[in-house]
């Protein structure tokens, strides 16, 4: 792994603009395609019946030092059948990874993010090897697109990195005979000492290269992150906050508190700090517009789309304010 955190650095201080503003991305479809990508490509994997309709996951996994995307497609094979998109980006050189390579896979991310129908609230990312590295380092950098890691054989983060991403959960595998193993585990005791949800499996017979159970084992976790139950509230909760009917998204928010799911409830998290935000902006505009009167107006109107959401007490104070100011 050659300057990995160096890579990330710079993938993360380039302006969207340099980020393949002039590439065209390829059409959202179904079915699997392989994407040229400057010097290299990566592999794109939609269930066949794809539908911009419908949210998706999706799982990057990235491939070890020898390897190629193409061996390592089986792995998450089963995931496209319950709604997954598979993206598997390529190292210009399969030997390892290098500056221009991370930057490209954060491009990649980008395109496809914004190309498909991605359910935010489920982008995980995973490899074996030097790819679960590449895994430590895009969760570290970008725990705000990447919410979940899965790193097989490889894993390398100290307690100052665990400490960027305590909202990001992770489960570590390492066999007992994989030569990746001491610094997995060390690295497991450091993501514990930061305060991160992290599972360790080191099965004492596994090598560097583990059976295929290592990936099944992955994906299940990955499914059990967010159950069926939270998964519709989650992505109904999202759906009435773009179309700002934020007091239906707080009462779906408030289903979800009684969850289980500990991930389920942080996402949660996040999309009611998007209804606070959103009532922060309504009574900033309203404040706004100079006349007590049309101030008092614009928050009765906000009053209605925030009803019933945690945010509604801070629009009803605003508003009780704006009227004795009409007075």
């Amino acid at each position: 792994m050659r300057a990995l955190s160096l890579a990330l650095a710079l993938a993360l201080a380039l302006p969207a603009a340099a980020q393949g503003a002039a590439r065209k991305p390829p059409p959202a479809k179904g079915g699997r395609q392989k994407i040229e990508f400057g010097p290299s490509y990566y592999i794109l994997d939609a269930p066949g019946k794809y539908s911009p309709a419908q949210k998706y996951g999706i799982i990057f996994m990235f491939h070890g030092s020898g390897g190629r995307p193409e061996s390592y497609e089986s792995n998450y094979a089963a995931a496209k059948n319950k709604g997954y998109i598979l993206c598997l980006p390529a190292s210009k050189d399969p030997q390892g990874y290098d500056d221009e390579d991370m930057k490209r896979i954060v491009e990649i991310a980008n395109e496809v993010l914004a190309t498909y129908s991605i359910d935010r609230d489920r982008v995980y990312v995973s490899g074996h090897s030097a790819g679960g590295f590449v895994t430590c380092h895009l969760c570290t950098d970008h725990p705000e697109t990447f919410t979940a890691g899965a790193p097989v054989s490889g894993c390398l983060i100290s307690e100052d990195m665990a400490r960027k991403m305590l909202k990001t959960p992770f489960r570590v595998v390492s066999g007992g005979k994989d030569f990746n193993h001491a610094q997995s585990k060390k690295s497991v005791e450091d993501m514990k000492k930061a305060g991160m949800d992290v599972t360790f499996d080191e099965p004492p017979d596994w090598p560097h290269n583990p059976p295929a159970e290592a990936w099944k084992q992955q994906f299940e976790w990955m499914e059990s992150l967010v159950p069926a139950d939270c998964l519709g509230l989650l992505q109904g909760a999202r759906a009435l906050v773009e179309a700002k009917q934020y007091g239906k998204a707080g009462a779906a928010l408030k289903k979800l508190a009684g969850a289980k799911s500990a991930y389920a409830k942080s996402r949660g998290e996040l999309v009611a700090k998007l209804i606070d935000e959103a009532a922060d902006k309504a009574i900033a505009d309203a404040k706004a517009a100079g006349d007590a009167k049309k101030t008092a107006d614009l928050l009765a109107k906000a009053k209605t789309r925030f009803a019933g959401s945690e945010a509604e007490a801070r629009i009803v104070a605003a508003l009780e304010e704006a009227k004795a100011a009409s007075k």
